[in-house]
């Protein structure tokens, strides 16, 4: 009796330190599988490696995390990701939306989602949101990804996040050697003069402006790169006669993988067209004027956009670069999307 009690003792001791060696283990690995990052505004985040469970603010931001391959972790999206159901293939629901957009987030819901981390702009409610969050185990992490001089760092930054960093520098050498080649065919060319509108009459880019890089990616000349507001009048963009005029879409019209119709495109550049004197603007009289859908210009944080207009304005210069091509790509491997054309007017061929 003595050695069996002896022998039960033995083994409940050996268990004991097993387990306890499991324990130290598991605690060493997760320690271990934690991972510091820097976001888009310099702030040092710890986050899990990989993370399993974010939500997200920003087509942009979902757009790039579906571009590295890390869609399937989103459990929770703004109201602006939500509503386009075709881009987005129908993935996310009601009971997902975490707000209207990046400044308008329902925390509620956030929590009640209990994700790792929330990903969102630093153009939104940062510092509410990491206050909100923290008592709760939930990190904020800022990703500027509609800033097109910040791709190459923000597939870096969600390569690490998701622990995606192959397909994230896949996506990163991808595009940037697109605009590789246009600096290099383009550096001895003179510019040509662009006036860029976005949706708004008269809503132009201006240095700091979410558009600005990408129109100057395209080696075009801005003509209102000197302008101290984003807001321009008719009369200024008459005396400053651009030689090309570029339009992203209309203040009706949210971004959709849907194009718009030849009947809308036409819609547009006929209001441009005929606005009071404008027929003495160079690229009306020479009908200069190219348009893309609110959807393509902002594919690869406008990079896509700047191919496109990179394109239109230097076609000669440019025989190796085929922007519709690029899209072509941008929706089927990186968004997982059938092609779907129509979103530029003029449209553009494969072959262009």
């Amino acid at each position: 009796m003595k050695k069996y009690v002896a022998f039960l003792l033995c083994m409940l001791m050996a268990c004991a330190v097993l387990v306890a060696g499991c324990g130290g283990e598991k605690a060493e690995k997760q320690t271990a599988a934690m991972q510091t990052v820097t976001d888009s505004i310099g702030r040092k985040v710890e986050l899990p490696y990989p993370v399993t469970k974010a939500v997200v603010a920003n087509a942009y931001n979902a757009e790039l995390i579906n571009a590295v391959g890390a869609l399937d972790r989103v459990i929770g999206v703004d109201y602006n990701i939500y509503q386009d159901q075709t881009g987005f293939k129908g993935k996310f629901n009601k009971d997902q939306v975490i707000g209207k957009g990046q400044r308008e987030l329902n925390y509620e819901k956030i929590v009640e989602l209990n994700p790792e981390v929330l990903i969102l702009t630093g153009n939104g409610s940062v510092s509410e949101a990491e206050e909100k969050l923290k008592p709760f185990g939930i990190k904020v992490l800022v990703c500027d990804a509609y800033y097109t001089d910040e791709f190459k760092d923000n597939c870096e930054l969600l390569g690490k996040v998701f622990a995606k960093e192959k397909e994230a520098k896949e996506c990163s050498d991808y595009f940037m050697s697109k605009l590789d080649y246009i600096k290099k065919q383009l550096k001895d060319v003179p510019k040509k003069r662009v006036y860029f509108e976005y949706r708004r009459v008269g809503n132009t880019t201006i240095p700091g402006n979410y558009f600005y890089n990408m129109v100057e990616y395209s080696g075009a000349d801005n003509v209102f790169k000197d302008s101290q507001n984003v807001e321009v009048d008719s009369e200024a963009v008459i005396r400053r006669n651009p030689q090309y005029i570029v339009k992203v879409s209309n203040v009706n019209v949210y971004s959709t993988y849907e194009p718009p119709t030849i009947e809308e495109h036409q819609a547009i550049k006929d209001e441009l067209k005929n606005r009071p004197s404008w027929d003495t603007i160079d690229a009306v009289k020479n009908d200069n004027i190219f348009l893309m859908s609110h959807y393509v210009h902002g594919g690869a944080s406008k990079i896509v956009g700047a191919i496109y207009l990179a394109k239109y304005l230097y076609p000669e210069q440019l025989p190796d670069l085929h922007p519709e091509q690029v899209f072509k790509d941008w929706l089927e491997k990186y968004q997982h999307l059938p092609y779907i054309a129509g979103h530029t007017y003029p449209a553009y061929s494969f072959d262009d």
